[in-house]
């Protein structure tokens, strides 16, 4: 039994002296294998261009319109205190261009409007109505510009007619009326531009 056990032992101790040797030669193996290496990025080349497109420019530089440029306009309705009161917006177009460095910026026949700011009627006594108002913006190139200005209109008094009325009817004289204020259709104002204001120029015909 003694000679059994020591044979096996010896068997045991051969093997594994056997074995070290190849995991060893593993391991060395993995150590010296190179890392793999990565697939290069790839850059994708830029499209060329199909012959015969057309590429657009750049857009053209907005002209400015600057403050206290004049604007001609010319009333389009007539208003007065008869019909209308503070509040009242009414109708005016542009009587002369506005030329900037050669470009119609502003053509003739463009749409402003303006408002009432105050209406008095005419009284008794002769006394004649009062009408005062403002230019509040002009409409071109999709733009509204602001426009500042005013009209003060009065109207006639009777005062002549009131006197002579006195002294022939007496007291009832005294209800003679002056004439109503108004603005009449055609009149021609004057407003000035409020504030720098950028205008794009037109984009030539065919592009």
């Amino acid at each position: 039994m003694i000679v059994i056990q020591a044979g096996a032992a010896a068997l045991l101790l051969a093997s594994g002296a056997q074995a070290a040797p190849v995991e060893g030669a593993a391991q060395a193996t993995a150590a010296e294998a190179p890392p793999i290496a990565k697939p290069a990025a790839t850059i994708e080349a830029p499209t060329p261009a199909e012959p015969g497109a057309t590429v657009a420019p750049p857009p053209a530089p907005a002209i400015l319109l600057r403050r206290d440029t004049p604007i001609h306009f010319m009333v389009v309705n007539e208003v007065t205190t008869k019909t209308h009161t503070p509040g009242h917006r009414f109708k005016l177009r542009v009587d002369k261009p506005v030329v900037i460095e050669g470009a119609i910026v502003i053509p003739v026949g463009a749409t402003a409007w303006g408002e009432v700011l105050a209406a008095s009627k005419s009284g008794n006594v002769g006394k004649g109505g009062s009408l005062e108002a403002r230019l509040l913006y002009v409409e071109s190139n999709g733009l509204q510009i602001p426009v500042s200005g005013t009209n003060n209109a009065k109207g006639a008094s009777a005062g002549g007619e009131t006197a002579l009325g006195i002294l022939a009817l007496g007291p009832l004289g005294l209800f003679a009326k002056g004439n109503n204020a108004k603005i009449k259709a055609g009149e021609l104002m004057t407003g000035f531009v409020e504030q720098d204001t950028e205008i794009p120029r037109a984009t030539p015909a065919g592009l």
